[in-house]
């Protein structure tokens, strides 16, 4: 004999019915959970539990303090190419939009940033820390790092250049792709703020290190996906 299904699969296959029926569009915000609570008949705390199990099927995502929405189409991303996000993007038939939050010298870097030093020794790297969104939500944020003893004034030439371009234009210099890792990680707080998320968001990361033509790792992204928002794939 069959168990009757738990107070929180009900609760889930409701909203899952709900988010079916399409009622609440893909990538808009659901009901706040006390509303969507009264108008499913769920307890708080079991609706609570449904919502997460959802969030970890990538059905729908949150952003702190703003509640709960659909999950957008996810972004099919090929990282060693090196088509630019907005490209790729519109490719797609997707809105993308972008930013950088800050652009400036830090004597203090993470331990995956060292291999910048092996083509000229330096006390500072350049820092780039943005985002970007899809259809107005944010998906990524990123920290790209530079020697700035390899390219001297590099983020005084970024603001209508992408950083492919800056390398070909002002340095003379064709980068590719040398290095790419990738792995699972919770953000941190001072991550996840940056594209409304909370502390400890699952998230994937990517890692790439960019050469020049002799082989310098000349540039290394830190990228922090939102991971419900993302599908990776590498062309062989």
């Amino acid at each position: 004999m069959e168990k009757n299904p738990s107070t929180v699969e009900n609760a889930k296959e409701k909203l899952d019915h709900w988010l079916k029926q399409g009622i609440t569009p893909v990538g808009g915000k659901l009901p706040s959970e006390r509303e969507l609570g009264e108008l499913l008949g769920i307890k708080r705390m079991t609706l609570r539990q449904a919502l997460l199990n959802l969030e970890a099927e990538s059905r729908i995502f949150r952003k702190d303090r703003k509640g709960w929405f659909v999950t957008q189409p996810r972004f099919n991303y090929s990282p060693e190419l090196s088509a630019s996000f907005q490209r790729a993007a519109l490719e797609q038939g997707r809105e993308p939009s972008w930013g950088f939050i800050d652009k400036s010298c830090v004597s203090q870097f993470p331990q995956a940033a060292a291999p910048l030093l092996s083509a000229a020794a330096s006390e500072e790297l350049y820092c780039i820390t943005g985002w970007g969104a899809l259809e107005g939500h944010k998906v990524f944020y990123h920290e790209t790092y530079i020697n700035p003893q390899v390219a001297p004034g590099f983020i005084e030439q970024l603001e209508s250049q992408s950083f492919t371009s800056v390398w070909e234009k002002s340095y003379n210099k064709d980068v590719i792709i040398k290095k790419l890792a990738f792995k699972p990680v919770r953000m941190s707080g001072d991550v996840s703020k940056f594209i409304g998320g909370s502390s400890g968001m699952p998230a994937i990361l990517i890692e790439k290190h960019r050469a020049d033509s002799h082989g310098n790792i000349v540039q290394i992204d830190i990228e922090y996906w939102r991971f419900e928002a993302v599908d990776l794939f590498i062309n062989l």
